[in-house]
């Protein structure tokens, strides 16, 4: 008789355990829950300030690239400079790849902004 309630018990314990394990995998940790908002003065201060806090990082991260991009043209006049009508060096291709590569992130920044405030 001492087995049957050891073996009830470990069947209960089991099955509690994949429910337990079933629910928790349902919702994985750090799942953001939508709980509807009571106040749509504040869902549009969040979204306000969410939307200042993309421009101050799209226009630090313009002024970098922008400050890259013309370290880069100075080392290039210096480069074209120097050569007096013979080939560049290859560094100064190199840096010319990297002076465009700039200039198509900052204009991509840009456009992808624009569209953004005519879709608003």
């Amino acid at each position: 008789m001492g087995a049957k309630p050891a073996l009830v018990a470990g069947l209960c314990l089991a099955l509690c355990g994949t429910t337990i394990e079933a629910v928790s995998s349902e919702t994985a940790p750090g799942a953001q829950i939508n709980i509807p908002n009571v106040n749509p003065n504040l869902e549009r201060r969040f979204e306000r300030l969410r939307q200042k806090e993309e421009n101050e990082r799209m226009q630090r991260e313009n002024s970098e690239d922008t400050a890259k991009m013309v370290s880069l043209a100075a080392e290039l006049k210096q480069y074209s400079e120097a050569a007096d009508g013979t080939a560049l060096p290859p560094e100064a291709a190199r840096k010319a790849n990297q002076l465009e590569k700039l200039a198509r992130r900052v204009h991509h920044r840009l456009k992808d902004r624009m569209l953004r405030v005519r879709a608003l």
